[in-house]
């Protein structure tokens, strides 16, 4: 038996072609709701098996299985709701802005230490 070197190069190609194409797996992820006291964070993370909806206390984590990091994507509100473009839906509301890739070390608001959480100052007229 005789091994055909086009044959072998081609099945190594292939396999290292699919490896390279393959989605990332899912996962999982933790989630910190880095608010003040007394508040409640909102979380919502798109998957490809659909979103994932979650409320957090102030300082509380969640390990949330079945997220693909650097693919789902998630936004956090205080309180809430979560809009579709990750915006606060009113004044004294507070959200992201952005919906940000999940990483598979913590994800949180991060703003707590500029005091985004606290209710918009009125406009001055």
């Amino acid at each position: 038996m005789t091994l055909d070197w086009k044959a072998a190069l081609g099945a190594a190609i292939g396999l290292a072609a699919g490896i390279a194409l393959a989605p990332a797996s899912a996962g999982e992820a933790t989630f910190l709701c880095n608010a003040p006291a007394g508040h409640v964070c909102q979380f919502q993370i798109n998957t490809g098996a659909g979103p994932i909806a979650f409320a957090l206390p102030a300082q509380a984590k969640k390990r949330v299985d079945g997220v693909t990091p650097h693919a789902d994507t998630y936004c956090v509100c205080d309180p809430g709701p979560i809009t579709p473009d990750c915006k606060a839906p009113q004044l004294n509301h507070w959200c992201m802005g952005q919906w940000m890739a999940v990483d598979p070390g913590l994800n949180s608001e991060n703003d707590a230490g500029r005091n985004a959480f606290a209710a918009a100052k009125p406009l001055e007229r």
